[in-house]
């Protein structure tokens, strides 16, 4: 249980008879009720603040490029105060009719909360089924008071603590700064409606979340809903579907919940590829000869390189926001003259090389009219393969919910990328399916939108799967939901912005990882030095890209990333002074390879987070439960990556332990919990 809850709660079973491992149900009035599930309270209604309500209502979506406008009117809601118990199946099954006098027989809902049998990974768990009559849309509440916690609902950028805030489940684009508020998401905003993003505008939502309260909630919904964790005393659900379902795990700690729904949610191999702890993942563009050219400046400056990534290797076109790469998955010969050779010759020194890939073809290559005349691709609603704006070009995307198009795909990647060579690869997008779009074996659009993601996931995991490669191949994606995690053996955050914001930049990329950790997946990193470039308004500086590999050192993957208009931004090789700084970064990460295998074990073994907020590793400290700028790398190294510029020293929270500042010479040992000051003073070298 918590810190901070203990004396509350204590006080509520005291006052009620509770059997303990089982639902107990107190019901001291007509139509007032609470239920526990070990000892902790799920349900609690009264006429006042009903557990159900259901309605209706008129949405809109709006998509432009992944980005999503999504407009809701809800011009009925039916507040349903009265609920009819039945308590014969207890303590194993509880069961409700709750409904509105006014529209009593018409509209109700019926749901059922069942204790199942001991779960090999939670103390207990129970499903919870909801069947609504007479309307689609239902609001549910779990019992909540104002100092409980909750955390995860899938990778989030902005809020660690969920508590005060709402999250829709929609998968789309993050977003250009993510605050409405700022200046640059207005600017983004006035050219495109939509594009700037919000506070919860994120590329994998899941409805997931845990609470301080020991236990976890996992949504099974895929349509369309909102995490709503703006009330004091409600946890409340609100689907478009007339059906809900919830499985809830409890533990004993946190720890072991975090660490229970993590292995019931995940499969990772105990294992990583282990070239990818030979270095740094530099990425570079732009032909053969600059992507020998800029790697042999990294060796000369003694850059530790585990691999050169180089994402237009099926070459490039020139769009209004930068280049991007020709969705046309093979190798191009023209830019890359030789590439098939220089793989392997760069194997045999022990550097890797990487790619890119995506879901949709551009329909200039020759991969889109093979899949489109195959059928391959997702369809308009008039049975037309539906080109999409994907930001200066058009493309299609792959219907994956077809087994013959997952195959192809899955072909694809084992020839051209996986049988040519290369020992890893993004696996970018997912989360542009509109919902108009029409797949084979999904009639459900608004569900489909969300599952698209997961069976892309499935998809490049076939390709591992059939190569035998899971162990040597590592690829990275950016969207997800729930189901991806079973899939995916590596997370990046996106596409942060080149600069220091809270909402969209270094600072928000610590935020995603800690809440996808606490969501079902441990293992992910970010781009160094962000992504998102804009012409006189963001360019990354050389201190941004230092800072954000300082951190980035301590975390299961380093990989730079040049940005989407790399010629504005200061990259590692943008000197010998940047390169000699970032080699000194990329031999500690190297230095440190024993301790990140032990890290990965963590999380494939156990489901620990390999980046934890400190309040898992130390739930009895209260104060740690707010802090979301610093975490824990495995259970000893605690990082606390400096967030702004120009800055020479930092005050530092420590939970309860003796700690000592890794760069401190004199080797001080600090007894937590206590905050400290330390020298923060970046480290140049020079040549």
């Amino acid at each position: 249980m918590a810190p901070g809850l203990r004396s509350e709660l204590h006080c509520v079973l005291i006052c009620c008879i509770v059997t303990v491992n089982s639902l107990t149900l107190t019901y001291p009035f007509y139509n007032k009720f609470t239920l526990f599930i070990d000892d902790k309270p799920l349900l609690d209604h009264n006429i006042g603040d009903p557990v159900v309500a259901v309605g209706r209502s008129q949405i809109n979506y709006t998509e432009d490029q992944g980005n999503f406008i999504i407009s809701e009117d809800v011009y009925e809601k039916i507040e349903l105060s009265t609920c009819d118990i039945d308590e014969s199946g207890m303590p194993d099954l509880f069961k409700a009719t709750c409904y509105s006098v006014d529209y009593f027989p018409e509209v109700s809902v019926d749901f059922a909360v069942e204790e199942k049998a001991d779960s090999e990974l939670f103390r207990k768990t129970a499903i919870v089924n909801i069947t609504v009559v007479g309307r689609d849309r239902l609001w549910f509440r779990l019992a909540s008071n104002s100092t409980e916690k909750i955390y995860g609902a899938g990778e989030q950028f902005t809020y660690l603590n969920l508590k005060g805030h709402e999250f829709p489940m929609w998968i789309r684009e993050q977003g250009v700064g993510r605050n409405l508020s700022s200046p640059l998401t207005e600017i983004v905003e006035t050219g495109s409606p939509g594009a700037g993003g919000d506070y919860h505008t994120t590329y994998y939502p899941a409805p997931i979340f845990l609470s301080t309260w020991n236990y976890v909630i996992l949504g099974k919904q895929e349509r369309y809903s909102i995490l709503n964790f703006t009330s004091s005393t409600r946890k409340e659900i609100y689907v478009h579907d007339k059906q809900l379902m919830l499985n809830v795990g409890t533990a004993t700690n946190l720890m072991e919940l975090v660490g229970a729904i993590n292995r019931e949610m995940s499969v990772i191999p105990p294992t990583l590829p282990e070239w990818i702890y030979n270095g740094a993942i530099v990425a570079v563009q732009g032909g053969t000869q600059n992507m020998l050219d800029k790697l042999q400046q990294c060796l000369d400056n003694g850059v530790n390189v585990s691999a050169i990534w180089i994402q237009d290797w099926a070459g490039k076109i020139e769009t209004p926001f930068g280049y991007r790469v020709f969705w046309n998955w093979r190798w191009n010969e023209e830019l890359y003259p030789g590439l098939d050779s220089v793989i392997f010759d760069l194997a045999q020194q022990g550097i890797q090389v990487a790619a890119y890939i995506n879901p949709h073809l551009n329909v200039e290559g020759d991969l889109f009219v093979e899949a489109d005349n195959l059928g391959y691709l997702l369809k308009n609603d008039k049975g037309e393969t539906y080109r999409q704006d994907f930001g200066g070009f058009l493309a299609g995307t792959l219907d994956f919910s077809n087994p013959l198009a997952k195959q192809w795909y899955a072909e694809l990647i084992k020839k051209n990328i996986i049988g040519f060579g290369f020992k890893g690869f993004m696996a970018d997008f997912g989360e542009y399916t509109p919902v108009d779009a029409v797949a084979t074996n999904s009639p459900d659009p608004y569900q489909f939108h969300n599952l698209l993601p997961v069976l892309w996931a499935s998809t490049v995991r076939l390709a591992l799967e059939q190569t035998d490669t899971l162990s040597s191949v590592l690829p990275w994606a950016r969207s997800g939901f729930t189901g991806a995690q079973s899939f995916h053996s590596m997370m990046w955050a996106g596409d942060q912005n080149v600069d220091w914001s809270m909402s969209d930049g270094l600072p928000s990329s610590i935020v995603a990882a800690l809440s996808l950790g606490l969501s079902g997946f441990g293992l992910s990193h970010s781009d160094i030095g962000g992504y998102t470039t804009l012409n006189g308004i963001l360019t990354r500086s050389e201190e941004l890209l230092l800072r954000w590999a300082e951190y980035s050192v301590f975390t299961p993957l380093m990989r730079t990333h040049e940005g989407n208009k790399p010629e504005l931004n200061h990259q590692i090789y943008s000197t010998n002074e940047t390169l000699k700084s970032f080699a000194r970064l990329s031999a500690i990460y190297t230095s440190l390879t024993p301790y990140h295998k032990e890290v990965v074990s963590q999380v494939a073994t156990f489901g620990i987070p390999a980046m934890s907020p400190l309040f898992l590793h130390h739930a009895e400290d209260i104060d740690s439960f707010d802090i979301q700028y610093q975490y824990l790398y495995g259970s000893d190294l605690l990082v606390a990556p400096v967030l702004h510029p120009s800055k020479t020293n930092q005050e530092v929270y420590l939970p309860p332990g003796r700690w000592m500042h890794l760069w401190d010479n004199d080797q001080k040992v600090f007894e937590g919990p206590v905050s400290v000051n330390v020298d923060a003073t970046m480290v140049v070298c020079f040549g």
